[in-house]
């Protein structure tokens, strides 16, 4: 059973990654976060980040832009 739950893991990872990619502006990175937010066991938008960038499954600069705009809100 342990394998179906990293699986089930990878298969969440793949799709926030591809999610956090698809993300255009500051508006639809907050309605992510937030999305996020309404699933009780999920982690913060912040950590996720974080840790696709350690297991280095999204790029630097990726992870650096999506970062920027939730820490300034989009602000320059």
């Amino acid at each position: 059973m342990a394998g179906t739950a990293q699986l089930q893991d990878v298969l969440t990872e793949a799709r926030l990654s591809d999610a956090l990619r698809g993300c255009r502006d500051v508006k639809e990175l907050k309605a992510l976060e937030q999305r996020l937010a309404s699933t009780t066991d999920a982690p913060p938008l912040f950590t996720w980040i974080c840790d696709l960038l350690v297991a280095r499954r999204i790029s630097r600069g990726l992870a650096a832009r999506l970062l920027l705009e939730l820490h300034d809100g989009g602000s320059p």
